[in-house]
């Protein structure tokens, strides 16, 4: 029998329907936001893991809600890419770029010796 009248769903099925939702937009932003979480390991000084995990946590945030608007907003699965754009801008603006260090000077290396 086919129903006719509104589809009613327990709350059960509601929080099923939303944790499978949540792992699959999750699994989706990964690309996004495992990028985001090794630049965030590369900034870590003393505990690169807590960081690089609280990267990922706050990527998986911006990621999941950017694609949310998009999908909002008509997007369909290019939703999908579209949430990826500021988490990866967000990865960019954040890379490291330290100064290399200079060799020290040695027997095998004198490049930076110079005239005395």
């Amino acid at each position: 029998m086919i129903p006719l009248g509104a589809v009613e769903f327990s709350p059960a099925d509601i929080a099923l329907i939303l944790a499978v939702l949540t792992l699959g937009a999750t699994a989706l932003a990964l690309p996004a936001t495992l990028t985001l979480a090794w630049v965030g390991a590369r900034r870590g000084r003393n505990h690169p893991g807590w960081t690089a995990l609280w990267y990922w946590f706050a990527g998986t945030a911006l990621c999941l809600t950017t694609t949310a608007l998009a999908a909002g907003n008509g997007l369909g699965w290019w939703a999908v890419p579209a949430g990826w754009v500021p988490t990866l801008l967000l990865a960019a603006a954040l890379e490291p770029h330290w100064p290399r260090k200079r060799a020290r000077l040695g027997v095998h290396d004198n490049r930076w010796q110079g005239e005395r």
